[in-house]
């Protein structure tokens, strides 16, 4: 009787241990858990993937998924470099379990520095939109000025209710299929 190899025998406990909704393993064992409730600021997703020699070669850890965009690279990185010295500390034994469990003691930290960062960009964003707007007042801002016949032009195009008539912008069909000629059929 063949014994499970180590990788095999983790995917099997993890898979009993976390819901389908938080983790996802692939059958080439790439790790895919997420942390926190989707859409709130101290979530994101985490992929682990396990190289053919783990558990004595450390897993790879990243961070870059779309869902993590809210996230600043230097946290990105932070979290990353931390793992990976806890992988380091553990060499040899399957640790999947221990660096989700350490993110997910640390999810409340996490959440914390992200709300620091957003309020800090924040109140930048708040001097910069009001250096534009200064910018914005001191340069003078011309309106199109339309004549008469213009004007009347604009409104004999609306029909009582002020809107446009259905169809207004339609691409007149026969028009378009002169421009672009006849084409052969490949099937025919």
């Amino acid at each position: 009787m063949d014994l499970p190899s180590p990788r095999a025998e983790e995917k099997a406990v993890l898979e009993s241990i976390y819901t389908l909704d938080e983790l996802s393993i692939s059958d080439d064992y790439k790790i895919q858990f997420r942390l926190g409730t989707p859409g709130t600021l101290g979530s994101f997703v985490v992929n682990i993937t396990w190289p053919k020699g783990y558990p004595f070669t450390p897993p790879v850890v990243d961070l870059d998924e779309f869902c993590n965009h809210h996230v600043p690279q230097s946290m990105r990185d932070s979290i990353i470099k931390e793992l990976n010295e806890l992988a380091l500390e553990n060499s040899g034994e399957p640790l999947t379990f221990t660096l989700i469990e350490h993110l997910r003691d640390n999810i409340e930290e996490y959440a914390k520095q992200l709300k620091e960062f957003k309020k800090r960009n924040t109140d930048s964003s708040i001097k910069q939109a009001e250096t534009e707007e200064a910018m914005v007042k001191r340069a003078t801002v011309e309106k199109e000025v339309l004549t008469k016949a213009q004007k009347r032009k604009q409104l004999s195009r609306l029909d009582e209710t002020g809107n446009l008539p259905r169809g207004w912008n339609w691409v007149d069909v026969i028009k378009h299929l002169r421009q672009t000629g006849t084409q052969a059929n490949p099937t025919a």
